[in-house]
């Protein structure tokens, strides 16, 4: 494998973020890649002869997830007018579900977001909630220590 088109990232690592512009598309050789959303929810993995950051690489689109080496990776890069040639050698119907595919992975990604949206949303309602059982608990128990109190003096009279 020609050295300037092999890559090789250690756990952790990050291959590219969500925003950047498509330097490769990549052919996982060894390892696996984990893929995240802006919120840093695990969307996904790719493992070995697994293509991936081709989508934008073929439509010069910023990347939409980070890629993350989750394990020791090494990737054969393939620059974008390798990939061109690949794709216009490709069967019109195999171009086709490659495009479907695309849409559908955007859609469940945007999905994926709002789900965690709503989570955090819920958490904190939930977060708020106790609190506020916290709040009308301790004003009850202060209640109840008055009405004690006033039941004591009365007794007392």
């Amino acid at each position: 494998m020609n050295k300037k088109l092999k890559g090789t990232w250690n756990p952790g690592d990050i291959i590219y973020r969500i925003g950047d512009p498509p330097d490769y598309a990549y052919l996982i050789v060894a390892g696996t890649v984990e893929f995240c959303s802006s919120q840093n929810v695990k969307l996904g993995e790719a493992g070995p002869s697994e293509v991936f950051g081709e989508i934008s690489s073929y439509l010069n689109r910023n990347h939409s997830v980070t890629a993350k080496a989750k394990t020791h990776v090494v990737a054969k890069k393939i620059e974008k007018n390798e990939l061109s040639k690949i794709i216009k050698k490709t069967h019109p119907v195999v171009i086709g579900m490659l495009r479907g595919t695309y849409h559908r992975l955007i859609e469940s990604n945007a999905k994926t977001e709002d789900y965690v949206k709503d989570v955090e949303k819920y958490s904190m309602m939930y977060e708020r909630s106790l609190e506020d059982s916290e709040m009308i608990k301790n004003k009850i128990d202060n209640i109840q220590n008055k009405l004690d109190d006033n039941a004591k003096q009365n007794k007392g009279e």
